[in-house]
């Protein structure tokens, strides 16, 4: 669905471009092309080309925020998977598979360091948000690594994937805005929804994972999520409704916040966004009928 939206396209073109033009070494454009178009939803870079237009801009004023947004992106799936020692990603073999560990680390290394150069063009706050959430998707990877070391509950997992996951969807679609217009209440509506469908996204991955569904991620590493912390605590017959009931309150939680805005083609993308991540995913790989 989404791989036929213009945005889709345009953002497509553009980073394909980004990849062809950018001066480094040859191995980093290697491993960086070999990164690139292992493709993927690209929901994270669609959602600041349609928070800017929605907000009264178009798509060149935030497209090197979209294309910064994507890589540091793809540095924590590179960094994630050496860390998980992965197989494969997205039925890919991992980059650190492909080539080796050291490259794969310097190739992370690099798109954090060129992410954060494509947004020093929209000014010290825009690039200050953008180190926070770095650092929150960093500590986040520290949370969910030692989750099988240490006690690690439901309040502990949330903190994981708040900041892990859901701090980058948030600052996405808060800072297109904010490069884009001075409505206060419009970048806070956009940080919560971006912020929930972070939260409502992350676990259903995680319930997918736990349902032996998702199969285009193989690694020898397992973290501890919330259907594994339900199990525990209510049971294994509890644990697919009472995760859904939480991944359905942060789902809601997400579309409410798009009320404030006037109807839109854009608005109504980023609803479909929503229920293409949480309700749309959970009914394409589950066998059972879910009510939600």
């Amino acid at each position: 669905m989404i791989e036929n939206w213009p945005e889709y396209q345009i953002f497509e073109k553009n980073l394909m471009k980004f990849v062809e033009v950018v001066e480094s070494t040859p191995k980093i454009k290697k491993a960086l092309s070999y990164a690139i178009t292992a493709g993927g939803k690209r929901s994270r870079p669609l959602i600041v080309l349609l928070s800017g237009k929605m907000c009264g801009g178009n798509y060149n004023n935030v497209m090197d925020l979209a294309i910064s947004v994507e890589l540091i992106h793809t540095a924590s799936l590179v960094h994630d998977d050496v860390i998980d020692r992965a197989e494969k990603r997205r039925r890919k073999e991992a980059l650190h598979k492909k080539y080796d560990i050291s490259l794969a680390i310097v190739l992370g290394d690099w798109l954090i360091s060129k992410s954060v150069e494509l947004t020093s063009k929209y000014g010290e706050e825009i690039i200050r948000d953008f180190s926070s959430v770095g650092m929150m998707m960093s500590e986040g990877e520290v949370l969910d690594v030692y989750s099988v070391r240490e006690p690690f509950d439901e309040k502990d997992y949330f903190e994981c994937i708040e900041k892990k996951t859901a701090a980058l969807f948030a600052y996405s679609a808060r800072s297109a805005c904010k490069i884009v217009c001075n409505d206060k209440k419009a970048a806070e509506k956009l940080f919560d929804y971006g912020l929930n469908l972070g939260l409502a996204y992350q676990i259903v991955d995680d319930l997918l994972e736990y349902m032996k569904i998702i199969e285009d991620k193989y690694s020898v590493f397992e973290s501890r999520t919330l259907p594994q912390i339900y199990e525990e605590k209510y049971g294994k017959d509890e644990v697919i409704p009472k995760v859904l009931e939480r991944m359905n309150g942060f789902a809601k939680k997400s579309l409410s916040s798009l009320d404030y805005f006037d109807d839109c083609e854009e608005k109504e993308k980023l609803a479909k966004i929503v229920n293409f991540m949480t309700y749309d995913m959970v009914k394409k790989h589950s066998e059972k009928k879910i009510i939600f």
